[in-house]
């Protein structure tokens, strides 16, 4: 529950040749982002930004900020493939060498990456970019390097009975069942027969994912699920984080609650590295041997694993970008200051200001309704921030908002929390969860979706 107190895992300092590092270098970057952008004009003037319309309709980009890069180019979404040419196109024709591209969102991955390979950024694996959001890519490289992950199958074609058989015949239930490419939890069911196999894939159909969209099966596997966050330069980590989280991701798809009440659910805390070397030993050979699989070199990585009762670690995924939800805040407050600026610097600079924690235990949490309805009770910031201990509070959801509760990201409202202590900061965590309840009443049987 802790920050680390060195900038690297080994505690040692990191050296690098500046003399490789251009100053003033071309720098595309995807999606909105204040302080991102911001941190990168510090360090170069060549910037180039790419918004979709999500952004300009919910994301309020400050257009004084904007008038200071380059270009500001606009596509319908990152997933358009004439939207992501037309940018190259003009860069091109424009002269513009790119140096590097950079995407902190999920849904900006695979056109960021395009992009890439279209201005020849990427030109050592035209894949590397799918294999970063594609996880039957992502397993099949990862498990050719040796890394222990899940036993998986792809569903290509759901209309194929040999797909769906292949399932039934290889894997152990109970198994998940996921779109294969992204989406985090959403849309994500837990199997425990073969018996329900295809009532599960009918859901997923009515859920909204496409028909004709491919999906992973892959065996369910017990233990704590951890995260790491990590920004890289080269092999080496210029932060590396081990959390763990209070609940496995889908076991909040169930519906859990929790034992008795004021128990966190929702969230989790940094993981202190001095009392866990040996873990934080094997989760960086790990994560080395993932990224020489995928072709990590400097990015921000954000990996999940599970910790088996006997400790073997089991790879689930990886994501070339900040973690969602809560993480961003959370390693704001290991760093110090910033995490979009630590991003800046580290992958232009290849350094960072050493970390300073602002409290040695560390941690955050969602504050979630124990099931679905529509909201009659949720804290405001300014409560939640005069609680002592709480460092960071924003708010995703009002009164009278509907939750669904159908996916762990369906969000209300986080904090995040310092102490001083292990049991302060499990009294302030559970202190937290009871204080600010967010209350709603059940749908009525109609209105269920």
């Amino acid at each position: 529950m802790s920050s680390l107190d060195s900038p690297t895992p080994s505690g040692g300092p990191l050296e690098f040749d500046l003399e490789e590092i251009r100053p003033q270098q071309h720098v595309v970057v995807c999606k909105w982002d204040r302080e991102l952008v911001n941190a990168l004009l510090e360090i170069t003037s060549h910037l180039y930004v790419v918004l979709d319309d999500y952004d300009i309709d919910h994301s309020n980009p400050d257009w004084d900020i904007l008038e200071r890069v380059e270009r500001v180019y606009r596509v319908r979404e990152f997933d358009s493939i004439e939207g992501i040419a037309s940018v190259a196109a003009d860069l091109s024709l424009q002269g513009v060498e790119i140096d590097r591209i950079i995407s902190f969102t999920e849904f900006s991955q695979f056109g960021a990456g395009y992009l890439g390979v279209l201005l020849e950024v990427d030109t050592h694996d035209t894949m590397r970019h799918v294999s970063y959001r594609d996880k039957r890519i992502m397993k099949s490289r990862v498990q050719k390097a040796g890394v222990q992950t899940a036993t998986w199958r792809s569903v290509g074609d759901r209309s194929r009975n040999r797909d769906v058989m292949r399932v039934r015949e290889d894997l152990k239930f109970p198994i998940v069942l996921k779109p294969a490419s992204g989406s985090g939890t959403i849309n994500t069911r837990t199997v425990a027969s073969q018996s329900d196999l295809d009532d599960a894939m009918a859901e997923l159909s009515k859920g909204g994912l496409e028909p004709h969209s491919q999906l992973i099966a892959e065996e369910f596997i017990a233990g704590r699920e951890l995260h790491v966050d990590a920004l890289w330069h080269g092999k080496e980590p210029l932060f590396l984080i081990v959390s763990a989280y209070y609940e496995p991701r889908l076991s909040l798809l169930e519906g859990k609650v929790p034992d008795e009440p004021g128990v966190p659910l929702d969230g989790s805390y940094i993981i202190p590295r001095e009392q866990n070397p040996d873990l934080y030993e094997k989760v960086l050979h790990l994560h080395r041997v993932v990224n020489g699989a995928l072709g990590v070199e400097r990015a921000v990585t954000h990996l999940e694993l599970f910790e088996r009762p006997d400790g073997q670690l089991v790879f689930s995924e990886i994501a070339t970008r900040l973690g969602g939800g809560w993480i961003g805040p959370l390693l704001s407050e290991y760093l110090g200051y910033n995490v979009q600026r630590a991003v800046a610097d580290g992958l232009l600079l290849g350094r960072l200001d050493p970390p300073c924690p602002t409290h040695p235990y560390l941690g955050a949490l969602h504050l979630r309704p124990t099931g679905p309805g529509t909201i009659t009770a949720i804290p405001d910031v300014a409560q939640m921030l005069s609680k002592n201990g709480v460092l960071r509070a924003q708010c995703w959801r009002a009164q009278g908002d509907p939750v669904q509760l159908d996916h762990p990201s369906d969000w209300c409202a986080f904090v995040v929390l310092g102490a001083d202590s292990r049991e302060q900061y499990e009294a302030l965590a559970r202190q937290v969860v009871t204080e600010f309840p967010v209350e709603v009443e059940p749908f009525a049987s109609r209105e269920q979706p």
